[in-house]
């Protein structure tokens, strides 16, 4: 894969309706972070884009529930989800607002160029409206049957259970969610996208595009032979980006929560005085969008569409898809207490474990994932805590033992001295390889290997019983470099260890690049500061309490 210097990569925008849990983390937001701390390191003109979709009908009902207005009830949920992400390391450029001013001018920008090249209609519509609370009810409002696989329970407009998108009247047996009453049919004035029309360009652009995942083209490669149907855009309600010169009809979310990168993009270019044309309008840009597999309808078809409906917008370079975070074998489900919030998590552990966790257990495919807290315990305990970390302070114990906390000039490196520096080299290209194909967990891998390498060397030099003063100032030289070269090398996957095991050696003042991983860092004869371990175990104890707690609900 070759890369040109400017990359765009956004996060699916997290919905503003309830708390953020380790599911959300896994498909998203932490593999586009990984990614782009590496490209940052790298020297690359790369922007992390993100913000909370505030909008739809959802929103209007949690906030009903909460005896809040919507804007009142989004303010706290974009608060709260900037917070933990910030405690989690994320690294956003800009973490914007669907409900922003550049959102609402921006979509209506979008939807005057796709009325303007004639991709807008508008139709009368039976709607659901219910007599009982005297108002239509747009999707979220409205549960039934799914009419493809039998699925209860199901929104309007979209089915958990089997993926699809659904259409006005499709679902069967619906039912307002707020009274339970069967809402009548009503006519009401509809804004449609001419989706149809684009059956052919994303063909052609899914089948051309390389880059996309196959198993996901091929999923919605389906829905295109069958026929795309036009998408209505416009809901009957108060709260969203209003349709230009109506009253009471707002777009619908998924027609404004994807415009939100642009927006975002935006906001970010004004706030920084760049420009925002440089990362959407430049065919020199390469835009990643990372998501979950239960949005890939919209971000593989809707967005693809509009883009090209407007025209003059890159299309998606990449979207890495990824599958579900399970928790102990069943799905998250707040209403059944089967739950961990992000929150929660963060007061019991540090923020680099869970970012070792769920990057050890996502490969770059939509397969689900099991969060099962003994497997986690096991994989910090026995691969960051005995592999990674117990070199890292081996290396800083017997520095100071044996050299007195100074890096020791080498003199007459041997042959296994010599490649071990090499594997350096070797190990920085490979694991550089494998986070340009977005192959993270392997690379994280290949970081644990590294380790691993330096950690069996280290035993079988023993410079502890060494009794030549140079040989053993050269193995502890070796180690050093490892260590240093481990401190850039993680730092996409774990930046706040990263950033102790810099100030361990010193290096805290400077800022490495990614080519500087294999080189020498430290000086002979530079200072080294105490020892201290990077990480605690994760203690039969405490995992028995997290158990005991999911448990209890």
């Amino acid at each position: 894969m070759v890369f040109l210097e400017r990359i765009l990569i956004t996060a699916a925008l997290p919905y503003a309706n309830g708390p953020l849990h380790l599911g959300h983390i896994r498909s998203t937001y932490l593999p586009a972070d990984v990614f782009a701390r590496y490209q940052r390191l790298r020297g690359r003109d790369a922007v992390y884009v993100c913000a909370t979709d505030e909008h739809g009908t959802p929103v209007v009902a949690a906030a009903e529930k909460a005896g809040l207005k919507p804007q009142e009830f989004v303010d706290g949920y974009h608060a709260k989800d900037e917070s933990e992400f910030r405690q989690l390391g994320f690294s956003f450029d800009v973490f914007h607002r669907t409900s922003s001013v550049e959102n609402r001018e921006t979509t209506q920008a979008f939807y005057d160029g796709l009325k303007k090249n004639g991709f807008i209609y508008t139709k009368e519509v039976e709607a659901p409206y219910c007599t009982s609370c005297s108002r239509f009810l747009p999707d979220r409002f409205v549960v039934g049957t799914c009419p493809h696989c039998a699925a209860e329970g199901v929104y309007s407009d979209y089915c958990e259970a089997c993926g699809r998108a659904l259409h006005a009247g499709e679902l069967l047996k619906p039912r307002c969610i707020t009274c339970k009453t069967p809402p009548v049919r009503r006519t009401s004035l509809h804004y449609f996208l001419k989706l149809s029309a684009f059956s052919v360009k994303l063909a052609k652009w899914l089948g051309e595009n390389k880059e996309l995942q196959e198993e996901v083209v091929n999923y919605v490669s389906n829905w295109v032979k069958e026929g795309l149907a036009d998408w209505d855009i416009s809901r009957d309600m108060e709260w969203g980006v209003p349709v230009p010169g109506e009253t009471g009809k707002v777009f619908y979310v998924w027609f404004d929560a994807p415009i939100g990168y642009v927006s975002s993009t935006k906001a970010w270019a004004k706030a920084s005085g760049r420009k925002w044309e440089d990362y959407w309008q430049n065919p020199e840009t390469r835009i990643y969008h990372f998501i979950g597999k239960d949005i890939v309808y919209h971000h593989y078809l809707f967005w693809p569409a509009m883009l090209m409906g407007v025209g003059g917008y890159n299309l998606p370079f990449a979207i890495p898809t990824r599958g579900y975070l399970n928790l102990e074998g069943r799905k998250f489900s707040k209403s059944r207490n089967w739950f961990v919030s992000l929150e929660s998590f963060l007061r019991e552990f540090p923020p680099d474990y869970l970012r070792y966790y769920e990057t050890a257990i996502t490969g770059y495919d939509v397969q689900d994932a099991d969060f099962y807290w003994k497997d986690f315990q096991q994989k910090i305990n026995n691969e960051l805590v005995a592999n990674f970390g117990n070199f890292i302070h081996r290396t800083l114990v017997l520095s100071k033992k044996i050299c007195g906390s100074k890096v020791p000039k080498p003199e007459g490196l041997d042959a296994r001295d010599k490649e071990m520096l090499l594997h350096l080299e070797e190990r920085k290209e490979s694991i550089g390889r494998l986070l340009d194909s977005i192959e993270l967990r392997k690379a994280q891998e290949e970081l644990l290997a590294l380790s691993a390498e330096f950690n069996k060397y280290l035993s079988d030099k023993e410079p502890w019983k060494e009794k030549d003063a140079a040989k053993a100032g050269n193995c502890i030289y070796v180690c050093l470099r490892g260590v240093a070269a481990l401190s850039i090398l993680c730092s996409p996957f774990l930046p706040f260890t990263a950033k102790k095991i810099a100030e361990l050696l010193g290096l805290e003042a400077g800022r490495p690049a990614w080519e500087d991983a294999a080189r020498e860092l430290l000086a002979p004869g530079a200072e080294l500061k105490e020892a201290k371990p990077l990480f605690e175990k994760v203690g039969d104890e405490k995992v028995a309490e997290m158990e005991a707690a999911l448990r209890s609900g």
